[in-house]
């Protein structure tokens, strides 16, 4: 086998490998995204908060707060004053708040959704490096296999 024909047929073959691992780990981080129920919307935004030193609440409305045995006056709509755009920002709809050991609001599932976050990136590592790992055996196999191939054909 001439040396041009082993090195065409290698660059193939790893082009190939190469399309099918790209396939085949973008349909995994895909599912393995699915599968945590992560909402990026939340998970990767500020979670917002009125905050008394630099907001001006607006609206303000009687809540329930986890941790509190009665309900809470809660702003749910402020000016954030180092806004230059001058829009208001408000609490996010439906979630549940909490009293945090500071004594300050937070969204109750905020912290689950950082944790998903962070075992998505992991599983992200993970898949890439497995898919990096993967293709270096398969060419190896393959680089050998041709390499037997010609010494057979010898």
């Amino acid at each position: 086998m001439p040396d041009s024909s082993y090195d065409t047929r290698m660059r193939w073959f790893a082009r190939g490998i190469t399309v099918l691992l790209i396939v085949v780990c973008n349909g995994l981080l895909v599912f393995g995204w699915w599968v945590s129920g992560l909402n990026l919307e939340v998970a990767l935004s500020k979670p917002e908060i009125y905050d008394v030193k630099s907001h001006y609440c607006v609206r303000v409305k009687w809540m329930e707060v986890g941790g509190v045995d009665q309900r809470v006056k809660v702003c749910t709509e402020w000016l954030d004053l180092s806004d230059p755009t001058g829009n208001t920002h408000s609490i996010r709809e439906g979630e549940a708040l909490t009293v945090d050991m500071k004594g300050e609001l937070q969204y109750q599932h905020q912290r689950d959704e950082d944790y998903r976050l962070l075992a998505l990136i992991l599983f992200v590592v993970l898949v890439i490096g497995t898919g990096m790992w993967a293709k270096r055996v398969m060419l190896t196999r393959y680089a050998k296999h041709l390499k037997s191939l010609e010494g057979r054909l010898s």
